[in-house]
């Protein structure tokens, strides 16, 4: 047990894995209903603001995720694990964890200013500073539910609180509102959403909440916490530094471009990481209680991640006018979006090495293939935004999601395990040719033929993975007992 904290460990129960799974469905329905929400509200807010404007927006949101580096380093993922593995512990975890974030944000708030004074959209600090406060609380009262497993409390949250940034909104874009009104309403809403997990977390008695500077924890977890903030710092770099190359070398016109292409791409990793989130805490028992399962998991998991990224990827890819014109995004981001579908199966199956290094304790092996894949993606997008803009950026982006994948599992491979990637998911590929072939053929024309043929192409692409044999017995009848367990509850 890690000495950073203590309590007694939780026993790794038979159900585990199958809790895990269930878990997973549930999060992934109501999440997809939430992001489609989030999706239509950030093309509301695109279009009130306009490609300049919201360039400005998503510049301060860039800051904001930078600096929040220095405001959580690292501690909401030990949160998670150690909680999972010491539910004993969690309230004093919880405390120890909510009152270091007070210390962490106050250093966060100068370096905030100082990136949005260089990018000349200081004004927009409060609110933006509001995001990383109000945001990090979030995180942590949220993460309690996955560390302890009790992941029905947020699924009840997940939708009513999309639906009120939406309100607020279309409240502000009525209003012809400014980008620091919008970005309020992102504070409301997570404001609104920790009201409720403190309420939660207190009537069901998880936790006791209470302050806990304990001295004899700050070493320790600033100690373990280094290696989980380096990695952090340099991941959220890596998603985030394109922004401020490209509106230094273009123009906040181009930023808007790029960004609301990202968006979508954005969205859908919400999937994998829904899924790192659930599966995480469990490979961490596993690492003390059943260590031959965690490459086993491992290697499920990114055949999960495969199994829902790859049609993606093909659909997007073959289909993007359509889906640029369905989701009303800038017509120069349709260039873009064509780029970053490519990297949506590289950037799904990328979450299992996350997974994996941080639940075995391998934080700083991670840490270094953090820091691989950002100097892959600062030195592309140093070299292809001055020549090719926002076109410059998406390429830089998908590379490096390539060259990530490729480094995670050789790097495993050394250090704990090979995983079997080809054999547990060779099937898969067909399958999703097959269905990128109908799609190519029927080339759907208006938004409600692209809903038909999407949902028809998920109905070929689930007889392909039957007819192809891409689960296994054991998977098949995990997912025979899900469905049992849902429509008898």
């Amino acid at each position: 047990m890690s000495a950073a904290v203590e309590g007694a460990s939780v026993p790794l129960t038979a159900g585990a894995g199958r809790r895990a799974l269930n878990n997973t469905i549930l999060i992934l329905i109501v999440r997809v209903v939430s992001r489609v929400v989030a999706l239509v509200t950030v093309v509301l807010v695109s279009h009130a603001l306009g490609d300049t404007a919201f360039g400005q927006m998503q510049t301060a949101v860039t800051y904001s995720a930078l600096a929040s580096i220095v405001a959580d380093f690292g501690f909401a993922t030990l949160y998670v694990r150690e909680g999972a593995r010491t539910p004993d512990s969690i309230s004093r975890l919880l405390g120890f964890a909510m009152s270091m974030r007070v210390f962490l944000s106050v250093l966060a708030g100068p370096l905030l200013l100082a990136g949005l004074w260089f990018a000349g959209v200081q004004s927009l600090w409060l609110p933006a500073f509001a995001l990383i406060v109000v945001g990090g609380y979030l995180m942590l009262l949220r993460s309690t539910l996955y560390a302890l497993q009790r992941l029905k409390f947020e699924i009840l949250e997940i939708v009513p609180e999309s639906l009120l940034l939406l309100g607020l909104v279309i409240l502000g874009a009525h209003t012809h509102a400014d980008a620091g009104y919008f970005l309020w309403a992102y504070v409301i809403s997570y404001f609104a959403a920790c009201l409720y997990f403190l309420i939660v977390l207190l009537r069901a008695r998880m936790v006791r909440m209470t302050w806990n500077l304990d001295r004899s924890m700050v070493k320790p977890w600033l100690t373990i916490g280094v290696p989980l903030a380096i990695t952090y710092l340099f991941t959220t770099v890596y998603f985030k530094v394109d922004v401020p190359i490209l509106q230094h070398f273009r123009s906040y016109a181009e930023v808007g471009w790029y960004t609301l292409a990202y968006k979508p791409f954005e969205a859908l990793l919400f999937i994998p990481v829904t899924l790192r989130s659930v599966i995480f805490p469990v490979m961490s028992l596993y690492k003390h209680a059943a260590p031959e399962r965690v490459l086993p998991t491992a290697e499920r998991f990114f055949k999960a991640l495969a199994l829902i990224g790859w049609p993606i990827t093909v659909g997007v890819f073959i289909l993007t006018p359509q889906f640029n014109d369905l989701l009303q995004l800038f017509p120069q981001s349709e260039a873009s979006l064509h780029i970053l579908a490519i990297g949506v199966f590289f950037a799904f199956v990328d979450n299992t090495f996350a997974a994996t290094f941080n639940a075995v304790d391998r934080q700083k092996t991670f840490a270094y293939i953090a820091l691989s894949g950002l100097g892959i993606n600062v030195a592309l997008n140093a070299f292809l935004i001055p020549l090719f803009g926002y076109i410059g950026a998406s390429w830089s982006t998908v590379v490096t999601e390539m060259a990530l994948v490729a480094i995670g599992w050789l790097v495993l491979r050394a250090q704990v395990g090979t995983l079997h990637v080809v054999r547990s998911t060779w099937r898969i590929y067909p399958a999703g040719l097959v269905m990128g072939a109908f799609v190519f053929v029927v080339h759907p024309q208006g938004r409600v033929a692209l809903l038909l043929v999407t949902g028809a192409a998920a109905v070929i692409y689930v007889a392909c993975i039957v007819l192809f044999r891409a689960l296994d017995a054991d998977e098949l009848s995990a997912l025979r007992a899900m469905v049992r367990n849902r429509f008898s509850a």
